[in-house]
C-alpha cells in the first residue's frame, strides 16, 4: 500500500530500482532507488538516532546485552512518512507516544547494520555512527563472555558522546563494576 504522501509522488519512481544489499529472513529484498536511499539517509541524519546500549538483562548470564536501534522522529500528525519508511525497509516497528510524537524502531545488530551499509554512502552526521557501528559488528562473537562484552561495550560507549546521552547509566564501567562484584542474586 503506497503511503499518499505529497513528497513520495513526486519524489519516488517506480521505475529503474535498484538492487539493495541482501535481507536474510525476507521473502523479497527491498528495491530502493538512490533517490530513496538518499531520503532516507537524509531523514536519519536530521530526524534519526543510531544507538547501540548496554541493556540490564537480570536473565542473562553476564547481566547484560547490547541493544542495537535505529529510530526515526516524527510528530504523529506527520506519521505517514513513517509508514513509508517502514513499507521501503521492511523491518521494525512504529509506536505513538504520549507527546505527539511517533517513531518508526528498527532493532537488532544484523538489521541495524544492514541499514546503515545501505545508506553509508548518502549519510552525512550519521557517517561516524555507521563507522562505530560496523566496528562492533566485526567484533561480535558468537558466543559472548566478560572479556568481549566488555570490550564492546567501551565501543558501545562513543555512542553516549556522539548522541549527546547525559542519561545513560550503563556503561563499560558499570559493566566492570558489575563483573567484579561477582554473582548476585537480584
Amino acid at each position: 500500500m503506497k503511503p499518499h504522501h505529497p513528497w513520495y509522488d513526486e519524489h519516488m519512481p517506480t521505475q529503474n530500482r535498484i538492487r539493495a544489499i541482501p535481507w536474510e529472513g525476507l521473502a523479497q529484498e527491498p528495491m530502493l532507488t538512490d533517490l530513496e536511499k538518499a531520503y532516507i539517509a537524509g531523514f536519519l541524519d536530521g530526524d534519526g538516532c543510531v544507538m547501540f546500549q548496554l541493556v540490564r538483562r537480570k536473565d542473562y548470564i553476564y547481566g547484560y546485552q547490547i541493544r542495537a536501534s535505529i529510530v526515526f522522529y516524527q510528530k504523529t500528525n506527520n506519521r505517514v512518512i513513517l509508514d513509508w519508511l517502514k513499507s521501503k525497509l521492511s523491518r521494525g516497528y512504529i509506536r505513538q507516544r504520549n507527546d505527539d510524537m511517533t517513531e518508526y524502531t528498527i532493532v537488532g545488530k544484523d538489521y541495524v547494520v544492514e541499514t546503515l551499509h545501505m545508506l553509508f554512502p548518502f549519510l552525512r552526521l550519521k557517517k561516524k555512527h555507521a563507522r562505530v557501528a560496523f566496528q562492533i559488528a566485526r567484533k561480535w562473537p558468537e558466543r559472548f563472555d566478560k572479556k568481549s562484552l566488555l570490550a564492546l561495550g567501551i565501543l558501545v560507549d562513543k555512542f553516549q558522546k556522539m548522541n549527546y546521552s547525559k542519561k545513560r547509566i550503563n556503561t563499560s564501567e558499570t559493566l566492570r563494576t558489575f563483573f567484579a562484584e561477582g554473582p548476585r542474586n537480584d
